[in-house]
């Protein structure tokens, strides 16, 4: 048998998680709603007030959609935050579960990079910010050469582009 703390524990718990479940609809339907065309564009026209796109977003949302969250995606969207619903939703299950916020580390590089070269990046990258980083690897020819490491909000530009334009800012510093 439980003791009386386990249990109310796992009431509470199980409260928690239904709330939590709750909001998570909302905002997936909120997602679906704001995909609309017409209200996509009313929520990102500078000339409307908030009280304007907060009207729009009492129409297309259900009668009976949680106060909470509406009042969330109110000031959302009066900010222009609107495109980050989704993420709010994620980082809302992370924190219900106590899981730690996922870095991202997103690496660009100007020619594809070989399954080897990646695992070689992701290694380095995981010894130097730990584990669970989630990876994406893009290509830029315009880098001309090199890599661009954004982990989080750190970035590490070693590209040819960035070192020749560093070399032309200097130069064209020290002709004037």
């Amino acid at each position: 048998m439980s003791t009386k703390q386990e249990r109310v524990n796992r009431y509470a718990r199980a409260l928690w998680m239904a709330q939590l479940e709750l909001w998570n609809r909302a905002l997936e339907n909120a997602a679906q709603a704001l995909g609309d065309k017409k209200l996509a564009a009313l929520l990102e026209d500078g000339s409307k007030s908030g009280a304007d796109k907060a009207a729009a977003l009492d129409k297309a949302l259900p009668k009976d959609f949680p106060a909470e969250v509406l009042n969330l995606l109110k000031v959302m969207v009066e900010a222009g935050d609107q495109g980050l619903i989704g993420d709010v939703a994620g980082r809302i299950g992370q924190l219900a579960t106590g899981q730690a916020l996922a870095l991202k580390a997103e690496i660009t590089s100007a020619i594809e990079l070989t399954e080897k070269e990646q695992e070689q990046i992701r290694q380095r990258l995981i010894a130097e910010h730990g584990e669970g980083l989630t990876f994406s690897f893009h290509v830029d020819p315009s880098l001309l050469g090199g890599l661009r490491v954004r982990v989080g909000d750190r970035l590490t530009d070693n590209s040819v582009a960035t070192r020749l334009a560093t070399l032309r800012e200097s130069i064209a510093s020290v002709v004037r």
